[in-house]
């Protein structure tokens, strides 16, 4: 019984401990199903998915719910690494003003400060972002100074009215004296400029903010407004320390102003030997080597030991001043104080390379070994670069010589070499470049010389190869873009080129002529017109500021006509005619491609475009449309073109009225044609013999065989023209067409007695008339003259001329003729197939 009653007591003990732990606790209100599932959800999930989810949520503006997958709560402010992270995927994104949608007190003055602390290392845009949220929630002055920081990182420039926004949270000097020191890392100097003005309406000039102020000048090489920071502490009655003389001592001596470094160096009173560096550069500079020397020896005097570094400002001096025998004396002066290195070597070698003295570069590179001094690739790369200016050959040699000395190239070594190859390319001397490269970390001029050489000489393999390499690089400047989308066209891998091209149209600031023209060299090397014809369009707002974009749209049209992508050309035109001056020659090539495709009518329309554009046409202009008019029979036009060149006071030439005229004979106009030959020679055209054989064609078509005879009298006398070939060929048929054979043979006699060789057409006429009069006699004369002189003779009228003796001559006379035609069509058919 004892123990039932124990155990019926455990009993009643544990189950009322086991209620009371059931029990809600007093204040606690029933967690709703949704809640419920809410937590239990989220408890699922790894944080990455919790952002993720947070950022969905955000973008279909449920800001509460948002706020919930990250905290658990639907009040409780983020963490500050949680709301930096939130941003940078939102703003990956472009969606960094989802943030705005998160409830009341989610960022507070906590985490909003290590979201601007974290875009200081941010690029402008998530700076402007952080700026957006922050003045949308909550700012303080520690979140403004830190937005002053991370504006102060970035090189872009900042906007006037957000910089004055954010110094009207009054930010202490200590945080204007950090904004400074990041505006010289990233040479924003119009920030430095504003912030230095701030702090000098609340407290004056101070030496702080001034120096901080010259720093940035310094960085960004502003050596004139880095001297005048003197003068304002001047005027201020401050004084600068010695860390602020040697700045302003090395500004005077980078702008030129020797003077003010002279006295800024005797205001110092005590100045340190960096100072004393500075005016041994300024002399060294202004060529003054004495007073550099000068101020070494008084620094010897004051100074118990002088290092390596100053000697060798000293004999930089020397150098800048081409001044041999000092050098020499002070470089003797530095081995005997045992203050001697390879960079008082390498200056010293300087000077021997200006002069070309190359057996005293020899000299010293033995004198650097004795003093257990080796040359190392500096050394060799200044010997190099000197003997590629002269002779690749020689260049290559000391390379050679460099590796046996244990010296491994650099890459300034290989881009020193590949510059020489670029005088002289060759795929042989590339690759010994490429072979020397491949053991090397390669750079941004390196590879942009190999990828030149390449493009150069035009080969594809080589070129692809360097660009993996050039893969290896992580970062491009706006030079290096140049080249590689330069590169990627010539290599015809285009899809690489627009995505380099895409990258710099989506940064304004970026976009330059010099990208516009890589691109445009990039769809010429790849024959891709329509590409071609879409760069235009992109950037037609920029090119009024391109000089160079004529000449691009001169090279896109030519291209044009070369793929006979007329039509894409002309659409070219009407996109750019706006924005482009195109010259009279882009005119020519378009109008020129539209007479030969037969638009004459279209032809004309531009041709009065150019004159409303003031591009006034030239003599090359008239000439391709009185061309193209002319052949195709349209000669009132021709001549309306003509009378329109003569008022413009441009001097027609002797082509241009060549074309009129022959456009008048071959319709047999001559009439017409007196009258231009008349106006010909008014304007002082003296005409040719192509002149002459329009002429005596013009009267054999017109049966005037008089008259085609009197040109050949009269027009040699009065402009003193020796007849050729072309014009007795041409009088012979005149006179063959017109029924009297043995008149064109006495033509050839006088052209022989004359000293004109007779040719292949000469021969073919005479042989062509002989059949068409069926006179064996004299065909038989004009195949043995043409062998004699070995010009061969038409085989078709050669069978024929044997056929015409065969029928007309008698047996024998016949045999004889075939043996003999035989042999002289053997001949003839010998010398044609040699030619």
């Amino acid at each position: 019984v004892g123990i039932e009653v124990v155990l019926l007591t455990c009993f009643c003990l544990g189950f009322s401990i086991l209620r009371t732990c059931q029990r809600k606790p007093i204040g606690c209100k029933k967690m709703s199903v949704s809640e419920n599932a809410k937590r239990q959800s989220s408890r699922s999930l790894s944080p990455e998915n919790h952002l993720h989810r947070a950022e969905e949520l955000l973008n279909d503006g449920k800001g509460d719910e948002a706020l919930w997958a990250l905290t658990g709560s639907s009040s409780s402010p983020l963490s500050g690494s949680v709301l930096v992270a939130l941003f940078e995927a939102l703003q990956q994104r472009g969606n960094a003003q989802h943030l705005l949608r998160l409830p009341q007190g989610a960022i507070n003055a906590r985490n909003g400060l290590a979201l601007a602390q974290h875009a200081t290392s941010s690029n402008y845009g998530a700076v402007r972002e952080v700026h957006h949220v922050a003045q949308a929630t909550v700012m303080t002055t520690a979140i403004g100074e830190a937005l002053l920081k991370a504006y102060a990182s970035c090189r872009e420039a900042t906007a006037p009215e957000v910089l004055e926004s954010l110094l009207e949270l009054k930010p202490s000097e200590a945080a204007l004296l950090m904004a400074l020191g990041l505006c010289a890392q990233s040479q924003s100097v119009r920030l430095a400029e504003r912030l230095a003005m701030y702090a000098k309406q609340k407290k004056g000039v101070t030496l702080p903010v001034a120096a901080s102020l010259l720093k940035v000048y310094s960085q960004a090489k502003l050596w004139d407004k880095a001297c005048s920071v003197h003068q304002e502490l001047k005027n201020a009655g401050v004084i600068p320390d010695t860390a602020t003389y040697g700045a302003l001592i090395k500004a005077a001596v980078e702008a030129g102003q020797h003077q003010l470094a002279q006295d800024l160096f005797q205001e110092s009173k005590n100045p340190d030997a960096m100072n004393v560096m500075s005016m041994i550069r300024a002399a060294g500079r202004a060529g003054d080597v004495p007073k550099a020397l000068e101020l070494l020896r008084q620094l010897e005097l004051r100074e118990k030991q002088i290092d390596t570094t100053t000697y060798n400002c000293a004999l930089e001096a020397c150098v800048a001043g081409d001044d041999h025998r000092s050098a020499d004396t002070l470089l003797q002066q530095m081995v005997k104080v045992g203050h001697v290195d390879v960079v008082s070597y390498n200056t010293y070698m300087k000077l021997l390379l200006q002069g070309h003295l190359h057996d005293e570069v020899h000299k010293t590179l033995q004198d650097m070994r004795k003093q257990g001094i080796p040359p190392n690739v500096v050394t060799y790369n200044s010997i190099i670069k000197e003997a590629a200016a002269r002779d690749i050959t020689s260049a290559w040699k000391i390379a050679e010589e460099m590796q046996r000395e244990g010296v491994q190239p650099d890459a300034y070594t290989a881009s020193i070499l590949g510059a020489g190859l670029r005088r002289q390319p060759s795929k042989a001397g590339l690759d010994r470049v490429l072979a020397l490269t491949s053991q090397l970390q390669p750079d941004e001029v390196l590879v942009n010389c190999l990828l030149d050489i390449c493009i150069r000489l035009k080969d594809r393999q080589r070129l692809r190869y360097v660009l993996q390499r050039r893969a290896e690089l992580s970062t491009s400047s706006p030079h290096a873009c140049v080249m590689l989308i330069r590169a990627y066209g010539h290599a015809q891998q285009m899809d690489e080129a627009w995505k380099i091209w895409r990258q710099m149209l989506a940064d304004e600031k970026v976009l330059t002529e010099d990208i516009f023209m890589s691109m445009v060299d990039a769809c010429l090397a790849s024959s891709d017109m329509k590409s071609l014809l879409e760069v235009f369009q992109e950037v037609r707002s920029w090119l009024p500021g391109f000089p160079r974009a004529t000449m691009a749209f001169s090279l896109a049209v030519k291209m044009a006509m070369q793929l006979q992508q007329l039509d894409l050309a002309l659409e070219l035109y009407e996109e750019t005619t706006e924005t482009v001056n195109l010259s009279v020659v882009t005119y020519n090539t378009l109008i020129d491609a539209l007479v030969q495709s037969g638009a004459l009518k279209r032809a004309m329309e531009l041709f009065h475009d150019m004159t409303l554009r003031n591009v006034g046409p030239d003599l090359i202009t008239f000439s391709i449309l009185v061309k193209g008019f002319a052949s195709a029979g349209d000669l009132e036009t021709a001549l309306m073109l003509l009378g329109q060149m003569r008022r413009l006071q441009i001097q027609p030439d002797c082509v241009l009225f060549n074309t009129i005229l022959n456009g008048c004979a071959k319709r047999q106009m001559r009439a017409l044609t007196e009258q231009v030959l008349a106006e010909m020679e008014n304007a002082g055209v003296a005409p040719t013999n192509f002149t002459l054989s329009i002429l005596i064609k013009l009267y054999g078509r017109c049966g005037d065989l008089k008259a085609a005879f009197g040109v050949v009298e009269e027009y040699p006398k009065r402009f003193n023209i020796r007849l050729n070939a072309q014009i007795y060929t041409c009088l012979m048929s005149t006179c063959i067409w017109s029924g009297d054979l043995p008149m064109a043979f006495e033509v050839y006699q006088t052209m022989l007695q004359d000293g004109c060789l007779a040719d292949g057409k000469t021969f073919d006429t005479l042989l062509m008339g002989c059949l068409k009069h069926q006179d064996a006699r004299r065909a038989s004369q004009v195949v043995r003259e043409a062998s004699e002189i070995g010009v061969s003779v038409n085989p078709e009228m050669m069978e024929s001329a044997m056929l015409m003796a065969r029928k007309n001559g008698p047996p024998q006379t016949e045999k004889m003729a075939r043996s003999k035609w035989s042999r002289e069509l053997g001949q003839s058919c010998q010398i044609r197939s040699k030619k």
